[in-house]
Formats: C-alpha cells, structure tokens, sequence
C-alpha cells in the first residue's frame, strides 16, 4: 500500500488538472469602453495558454459613457449568478459595481489604478472586498515619467496634462505629477477637457500660452476616448507626447513608460486561474505590473520637428520605427 500511495496522490493530481481543463467556465466583462479591449485580448489569450479553452464571455461594454457605466454596473450585480468570475477593465469599474450592490462573485481588475485611493481593498496583500487583480501602478510611475521626460526634452519647462478631477485615479495621477515637476523643474498645468472641440482649441493655442509639450495621465475618459484625439492633434500641431502605455507608442505617441493594457491583462489571466479553480480572493492577493518598460516611435519623433536629447536612446528599451 506503501509503493501504491505516491501513484494513487499523483493520479489524483493529474485527474484534477485535467477536470479543470474540460469544465466550461461563465465569465462576464465589463469595460468601460474600447480602450480597455487590449486588456481583454491579453487575458483571454493567458487562459488559453493556461490550457483554459472552455470559456463562455459576455461582455459588458459601456461606450465611454458614465452613466451607461453605471447602469451595466447595476445590471451586472442582478446577473451576477450567472457567472463564476466578473472581470473589469480598471479601477473606475470594479468601483462602480462594488457600490451598485452586494459582491456575491470575485471581481478580477485586469489594470487598476489607485486602487487604495478608490477604497477597493483595505489591503493590497489581502483583498478585503472581493476584489483583486492587477495594480498597474499607473499613477504611482507619474513621477518616474516626470524625470525621463525631463531628460528626453530638458528644454521644455511647460507642460499640460488633461484630467478630470471628478475620478480618484486622476486626480492621484496629477497630484503625483504637479509634485514631481516641482522636484525636476518642470511646471505642470492640469486641464479639465469636456470634449473635442474644446481639446482641438487648446492644443492648437498652447504653444501660444508657454506650453510645449503634453503629458497624459491615466483616466478611463483619456485611456478610452482623448488619447487618439491627442496624439492626432498634437501630432498637427507638433507637440511632443508622453503616455502610459507602450502601446500608445505603435500609435503614434512619442514616448511612453509603462506596461500596455495587453500584457496587464495575461497577467491577470494567472489570477483568474486560482479564482477560478476555487481560490477565495483574500488568498490572491494584487499583484503589480510586470516590467514597466521605456518605448519610443522614432518616425514621429522625427516628423515633430522639437529638439530632444538624442543620448535619451541609451535608456530606451523598445524602439518603433
């Protein structure tokens, strides 16, 4: 019986793995706008890896608006038995369905920012409120990003970085940014946008006020619809932009220090595995985005016509051309 024990516990193991992989699993995502899909690509592609193949998805998708969010939100708590795990796109969602009504699922966040300043856990070691994920410490890099930009165009002293105080990650991001371009000599304007029009009409007269240069700061309302309005019009208008996302970069942002949303959410995915093979959330806890990395597009760069410190190319870890 001795001999017998290792093989009776190693087929127990290998049966379990491979129920895990035949179960069917019922997944509900809800983003608050196209912005957030390369986080799901990302996740859904980490599951498959993960060996994961059996998933029905339905998506919750709030076209960028708040109250659309918020209506999906409450829908979402109505239906959420459905469901073995609700996924969200950030902080600003998995926010909006905490407050709509009691969790009775896990909430996974595929890249939340501020997520103590939003109040969804009261521990990051050890989730409090069904909640966990990823913690893409987008506001916290703000500084980081301050002082390369400082070292990328250290002839430029203004900058504007848009944001809408009304959402606790941007308001963290700017608080962090107005700080930091105090440490390295740079003064920081925030800009509440309410739409395009007004967007166009302050990038095309910035320069007129002192401002050269533009940094974006993580919201749902810039990460979903402002960012490619910016890069088209800064780009017109020839200013330099400095984002969050690499991901930005192949889309014609000049430069940018971060994770993208894609590997944030195959993160997210291995997370999503313990969840869903019974793990209670207090024991996942949030883990912080891999490898923060330093990316450039130097056709757009070139094509700005704004001297920058070509020695910058030394701390550059990805290069689009």
């Amino acid at each position: 019986m001795g001999r017998l024990l290792p093989l009776f516990v190693f087929f127990i193991f290998i049966s379990s793995c491979q129920l895990g992989k035949d179960k069917e699993y019922s997944i509900a995502i809800f983003i608050s706008g196209e912005g957030r899909m390369s986080k799901v690509r990302g996740f859904l592609d980490g599951l498959k890896d993960l060996g994961i193949d059996r998933v029905d998805v339905k998506y919750y998708e709030g076209d960028n608006t708040l109250s659309r969010i918020r209506e999906l939100a409450q829908i979402l708590i109505l239906e959420q038995e459905k469901y073995n795990l609700i996924v969200v796109g950030g902080s600003l969602e998995a926010h909006m369905v905490r407050t709509a009504g009691e969790l009775k699922k896990p909430v996974l966040i595929l890249g939340g920012t501020s997520i103590l300043q939003w109040k969804l856990t009261k521990s990051l070691s050890e989730p409090s409120e069904n909640i966990t994920g990823v913690d893409n410490l987008n506001a916290e890099l703000m500084e980081k990003r301050v002082e390369l930009f400082t070292k990328m165009f250290p002839e430029i002293k203004k900058v504007l970085v848009f944001c809408n105080p009304q959402f606790e990650a941007s308001k963290n991001a700017t608080t962090i940014t107005i700080r930091a371009g105090k440490k390295f000599g740079l003064k920081v304007v925030p800009v509440n946008v309410r739409d395009v029009i007004e967007l166009e009409y302050i990038i095309s007269n910035m320069r007129e006020d002192g401002f050269q240069a533009i940094i974006i700061t993580p919201c749902f309302y810039t990460e979903n619809f402002l960012t490619t309005y910016i890069l088209h019009y800064a780009n017109f208008y020839q200013i330099p932009v400095f984002c969050h996302s690499p991901g930005l970069v192949k889309k014609g942002c000049h430069v940018a220090y971060g994770t993208s949303g894609y590997e944030q959410g195959y993160q997210a995915s291995h997370m999503a595995y313990k969840l869903l093979n019974g793990t209670p959330v207090k024991f996942v806890p949030f883990e912080r985005a891999y490898y923060p990395r330093l990316a450039v597009n130097q056709k757009a760069l070139a094509e700005l016509g704004v001297d920058f410190n070509r020695d910058f190319f030394t701390y550059v870890d990805e290069v689009v051309r």
